[in-house]
Protein backbone atom coordinates (compact mmCIF):
# COMPACT_ATOMS: atom_id res chain seq x y z
CA UNK A 1 0.00 0.00 0.00
CA UNK A 2 1.32 3.45 -0.82
CA UNK A 3 2.90 5.04 2.21
CA UNK A 4 1.98 8.68 1.61
CA UNK A 5 -1.73 8.13 2.37
CA UNK A 6 -3.18 6.75 5.61
CA UNK A 7 -6.00 4.29 5.11
CA UNK A 8 -8.61 4.12 7.85
CA UNK A 9 -9.22 0.60 9.09
CA UNK A 10 -11.89 -1.55 7.47
CA UNK A 11 -13.78 -1.63 10.77
CA UNK A 12 -14.30 2.15 10.58
CA UNK A 13 -15.77 2.06 7.08
CA UNK A 14 -18.40 0.19 5.11
CA UNK A 15 -17.05 -2.26 2.54
CA UNK A 16 -17.71 0.18 -0.34
CA UNK A 17 -16.15 3.09 1.60
CA UNK A 18 -13.07 0.99 2.29
CA UNK A 19 -12.75 0.06 -1.40
CA UNK A 20 -13.17 3.73 -2.40
CA UNK A 21 -10.31 4.68 -0.06
CA UNK A 22 -8.12 1.90 -1.50
CA UNK A 23 -8.92 2.99 -5.08
CA UNK A 24 -7.95 6.59 -4.31
CA UNK A 25 -4.63 5.44 -2.88
CA UNK A 26 -3.90 2.93 -5.66
CA UNK A 27 -4.74 5.31 -8.50
CA UNK A 28 -3.07 8.44 -7.13
CA UNK A 29 0.09 7.55 -9.06
CA UNK A 30 0.34 4.54 -11.35
CA UNK A 31 3.13 2.44 -12.77
CA UNK A 32 3.98 -1.17 -13.52
CA UNK A 33 4.98 -1.76 -9.88
CA UNK A 34 1.36 -1.10 -8.88
CA UNK A 35 -0.15 -4.10 -10.70
CA UNK A 36 -0.36 -6.31 -7.56
CA UNK A 37 -2.11 -3.55 -5.61
CA UNK A 38 -4.56 -2.93 -8.45
CA UNK A 39 -5.16 -6.65 -8.87
CA UNK A 40 -6.21 -6.96 -5.23
CA UNK A 41 -9.06 -4.49 -5.82
CA UNK A 42 -10.89 -6.57 -8.44
CA UNK A 43 -12.87 -9.80 -8.55
CA UNK A 44 -11.76 -12.61 -10.85
CA UNK A 45 -14.77 -11.95 -13.13
CA UNK A 46 -14.52 -8.14 -13.22
CA UNK A 47 -16.02 -6.31 -16.19
CA UNK A 48 -14.03 -3.19 -17.13
CA UNK A 49 -15.15 -0.68 -19.72
CA UNK A 50 -13.96 2.71 -20.90
CA UNK A 51 -14.47 4.69 -24.14
CA UNK A 52 -11.74 2.69 -25.89
CA UNK A 53 -12.34 -0.92 -24.79
CA UNK A 54 -14.28 -3.47 -22.78
CA UNK A 55 -12.55 -6.29 -20.93
CA UNK A 56 -13.87 -9.28 -19.02
CA UNK A 57 -11.82 -10.82 -16.24
CA UNK A 58 -9.07 -9.73 -13.86
CA UNK A 59 -6.22 -11.26 -15.90
CA UNK A 60 -7.12 -9.39 -19.13
CA UNK A 61 -7.54 -6.19 -17.09
CA UNK A 62 -4.14 -6.56 -15.42
CA UNK A 63 -2.54 -7.40 -18.79
CA UNK A 64 -4.12 -4.22 -20.18
CA UNK A 65 -2.79 -2.12 -17.28
CA UNK A 66 0.64 -3.71 -17.65
CA UNK A 67 0.80 -2.86 -21.37
CA UNK A 68 -0.38 0.70 -20.70
CA UNK A 69 2.23 1.30 -18.02
CA UNK A 70 5.07 0.07 -20.26
CA UNK A 71 5.00 3.25 -22.34
CA UNK A 72 3.63 5.82 -19.91
CA UNK A 73 5.94 8.43 -18.52
CA UNK A 74 3.47 9.16 -15.72
CA UNK A 75 -0.17 8.71 -14.79
CA UNK A 76 -1.96 10.00 -11.71
CA UNK A 77 -5.47 10.85 -10.60
CA UNK A 78 -6.86 13.61 -8.43
CA UNK A 79 -10.26 12.63 -7.02
CA UNK A 80 -12.88 15.33 -6.52
CA UNK A 81 -16.20 13.86 -5.49
CA UNK A 82 -17.01 10.40 -4.21
CA UNK A 83 -20.57 9.18 -3.77
CA UNK A 84 -21.08 5.83 -2.10
CA UNK A 85 -24.03 3.62 -1.27
CA UNK A 86 -23.97 0.06 0.10
CA UNK A 87 -22.30 -1.46 -2.97
CA UNK A 88 -21.73 1.24 -5.60
CA UNK A 89 -19.10 3.96 -5.81
CA UNK A 90 -19.15 7.00 -8.11
CA UNK A 91 -15.92 8.99 -8.33
CA UNK A 92 -15.21 12.11 -10.35
CA UNK A 93 -11.55 12.73 -11.12
CA UNK A 94 -8.90 14.46 -13.16
CA UNK A 95 -6.32 12.24 -14.80
CA UNK A 96 -2.83 13.58 -15.51
CA UNK A 97 -1.05 11.42 -18.05
CA UNK A 98 2.17 11.76 -20.01
CA UNK A 99 2.91 9.47 -22.94
CA UNK A 100 5.83 9.97 -25.36
CA UNK A 101 3.55 9.59 -28.42
CA UNK A 102 0.96 12.11 -27.26
CA UNK A 103 1.60 15.86 -27.19
CA UNK A 104 5.36 15.23 -27.35
CA UNK A 105 5.29 13.66 -23.89
CA UNK A 106 3.76 16.69 -22.18
CA UNK A 107 1.23 16.03 -19.42
CA UNK A 108 -2.36 15.81 -20.63
CA UNK A 109 -5.21 16.64 -18.27
CA UNK A 110 -8.48 14.74 -18.75
CA UNK A 111 -11.65 15.06 -16.67
CA UNK A 112 -13.68 11.95 -16.06
CA UNK A 113 -15.58 9.77 -13.65
CA UNK A 114 -15.88 6.12 -12.70
CA UNK A 115 -18.74 3.91 -11.62
CA UNK A 116 -17.56 1.00 -9.51
CA UNK A 117 -19.82 -1.81 -8.34
CA UNK A 118 -18.61 -3.98 -5.49
CA UNK A 119 -19.25 -7.47 -4.20
CA UNK A 120 -17.63 -9.12 -1.18
CA UNK A 121 -15.09 -6.35 -0.73
CA UNK A 122 -13.90 -6.17 -4.34
CA UNK A 123 -14.84 -4.40 -7.57
CA UNK A 124 -16.77 -6.55 -10.06
CA UNK A 125 -17.77 -3.73 -12.45
CA UNK A 126 -15.61 -0.74 -13.38
CA UNK A 127 -16.87 1.76 -15.97
CA UNK A 128 -14.81 4.88 -16.78
CA UNK A 129 -16.36 7.84 -18.56
CA UNK A 130 -14.07 10.42 -20.16
CA UNK A 131 -13.55 12.25 -23.43
CA UNK A 132 -11.40 9.99 -25.60
CA UNK A 133 -10.89 12.91 -27.97
CA UNK A 134 -9.30 15.00 -25.23
CA UNK A 135 -7.04 12.10 -24.27
CA UNK A 136 -5.99 10.84 -27.70
CA UNK A 137 -7.42 12.47 -30.82
CA UNK A 138 -6.62 16.06 -29.88
CA UNK A 139 -3.04 15.10 -29.02
CA UNK A 140 -2.12 13.69 -32.45
CA UNK A 141 -0.84 16.58 -34.63
CA UNK A 142 -3.05 16.53 -37.74
CA UNK A 143 -5.96 14.65 -36.23
CA UNK A 144 -5.87 17.00 -33.23
CA UNK A 145 -6.27 20.03 -35.48
CA UNK A 146 -9.37 18.56 -37.09
CA UNK A 147 -10.83 17.43 -33.77
CA UNK A 148 -10.39 20.90 -32.23
CA UNK A 149 -11.96 22.54 -35.32
CA UNK A 150 -14.97 20.22 -35.07
CA UNK A 151 -15.36 21.03 -31.34
CA UNK A 152 -15.19 24.74 -32.08
CA UNK A 153 -17.90 24.47 -34.76
CA UNK A 154 -20.14 22.44 -32.48
CA UNK A 155 -19.72 25.03 -29.74
CA UNK A 156 -21.17 27.84 -31.84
Amino acid sequence: MKANRILRSASELSSAEYIAERVKIAYQSLGSNDIPELESLYTEDVHFEDPARALQGRKPLMDHFDSLFENLQSCSFKFHQVIINETDIFMSWTMFVAHPKLKNGATIRVEGCSLLRTRNGRIYYHRDYYDLGALVYEQVPILGLFTRKIRQRLGR
